[in-house]
């Protein structure tokens, strides 16, 4: 199992959901099946959740679950896991936008301005083998 840490540069809108429910995913499952977040405030373990993530596309709406909560200074360490394969799919294809976003703006940081397809060519060429690969 494996989770990619969310840019904090890039909010997600967490909100908690009551009527969703998911099927368990084994601890053998291989390959991305979720993300980490710092949240600003903490959640339970097995907390249904609706994600959207307005700066990358508008119309992104997913649901999951919470697989454990963990206090960092000030905020909570979430994990966040898409028990549905097409949601963990879209979810992982979100991800890689927002890294390569987040990508981006660390190099305007550093004075370099890089348009979006620079900068996903650059981040391809240097992160995308390394990042974790969606498996059924």
């Amino acid at each position: 199992m494996e989770f990619v840490a969310h840019p904090k540069d890039l909010p997600l809108d967490i909100q908690i959901i009551e009527d969703q429910s998911f099927p368990t995913v084994g601890t053998d499952r291989l390959g991305f099946v979720g993300i980490t977040y710092l949240a600003p405030y903490a959640f339970h373990a097995g907390t249904s959740v609706r994600i959207t993530l307005q700066e990358i596309d508008p119309h992104f709406c997913v649901a999951g679950r919470i697989v454990w909560c963990d206090k960092e200074q000030d905020e909570y360490r979430i994990a966040i896991e898409f028990p549905n394969n097409e949601d963990c799919y879209s979810v992982r294809m979100i991800e890689q936008l927002s890294q390569i976003e987040h990508y981006r703006r660390q190099a305007k940081h550093q004075g370099r301005r890089l348009n979006y397809n620079e900068a996903a060519a650059e981040w391809i060429q240097q992160f995308a083998a390394s990042f974790p690969s969606f498996t059924l």
